[in-house]
């Protein structure tokens, strides 16, 4: 039995999947939701127990797509949506499916076919590669990585250094460096800090000046720092 999850703003569509999910003995219902971030969360928590996830692409908060970069759900995916333009973003992110608002019982058992077809995985990281998502009290706060400065590592835990704000987040740097997807605007000059070049200012053998807070370098990145700046 497959465990089965609705992310839906339209509380209309949820009623109608979740009878559609309790007619087919092959699924379980595990979740719905009609909140972006609720659902975000339980994605977060909860992704290596579900199987399959109905998702709709437009919702307040954010969309479909961004929530699954940012949930790192790699399962099995049908895409709901009313506007039949998604289809097109659908099938370009690898959805097993994608579902037509309004839909029948028919096409539902079509999708959940299709899905037995071709297991497919999704790539968390094929969705964008400008901007995280990091959480701020209940909220996850979109971040462009062109307004990080740099990145600070305290044992366990990060420091993003933002325009208007400085976020502390419980991860690693090198976790940090991967979500950057080689962005070349980001170079480590030290084992505790990542540096938005686009910020720095002045450097030399031993510091760099970054959005006026003075960063030590240590030896093993100093190459590396010199080959990513252009020198006259």
């Amino acid at each position: 039995m497959d465990n089965c999850v609705i992310l839906d703003d339209d509380t209309a569509s949820i009623k109608v999947l979740s009878h559609y999910i309790e007619k087919t003995k092959s699924l379980k219902l595990l979740a719905s939701f009609s909140d972006a971030i609720d659902g975000l969360n339980y994605l977060v928590e909860n992704r290596e127990k579900i199987d399959l996830l109905f998702l709709d692409i437009e919702m307040p908060e954010m969309n479909g797509f961004e929530i699954l970069k940012h949930s790192q759900y790699t399962g099995a995916l049908i895409i709901i949506s009313a506007n039949n333009e998604n289809a097109i973003a659908a099938f370009e992110t690898e959805a097993c499916f994608y579902l037509p608002k309004p839909f029948s019982y028919p096409q539902f058992l079509k999708g959940i076919e299709k899905r037995k077809e071709k297991e497919v995985k999704i790539d968390p990281n094929s969705y964008s590669k400008d901007f995280i998502f990091v959480k701020d009290d209940r909220l996850y706060k979109k971040i462009l990585f062109s307004d990080i400065s740099y990145c600070e590592g305290k044992g366990d835990y990060i420091s993003l250094k933002c325009k208007n704000k400085t976020y502390t987040i419980k991860s690693t740097i090198s976790n940090f460096l991967d979500k950057l997807s080689g962005n070349p605007e980001f170079v480590q000059v030290h084992r505790s800090y990542v540096i938005n070049l686009y910020y720095l200012t002045d450097f030399d053998s031993d510091t760099a000046v970054v959005d006026g807070k003075i960063i030590p370098i240590g030896a093993k990145y100093k190459e590396q720092l010199k080959s990513s700046v252009n020198f006259l």
